[in-house]
């Protein structure tokens, strides 16, 4: 399988991840009516997945920059735990 292919796979897969997390959370912020549980469930997965790949970044000493991670902090973008130290 090649490198190169690979890489430009991953890097694409997370872009459109953070993406669809970041809509997840604007979904839970303003929920229809009835479905704020679901919006919630949703949210969480993506956090669970994104936290993930961030973590497993880490243990392969992989740069999170070049990967498209750098930019998103899941307890703070996604659930809004606490702000980000710049």
């Amino acid at each position: 399988m090649d490198n190169e292919k690979c890489k430009g796979y991953l890097i694409d897969f997370i872009a459109l991840l953070k993406d669809q997390a970041l809509e997840a959370k604007q979904d839970a912020d303003k929920p229809e009516k009835g479905k704020d549980e679901f919006y919630q469930g949703h949210l969480m997965a993506y956090y669970s997945v994104v936290s993930l790949l961030k973590h497993q970044a880490f243990t392969f000493d992989l740069d999170e920059k070049e990967l498209g991670l750098a930019d998103i902090d899941p307890d703070t973008d996604l659930l809004g735990l606490h702000r980000r130290e710049e």
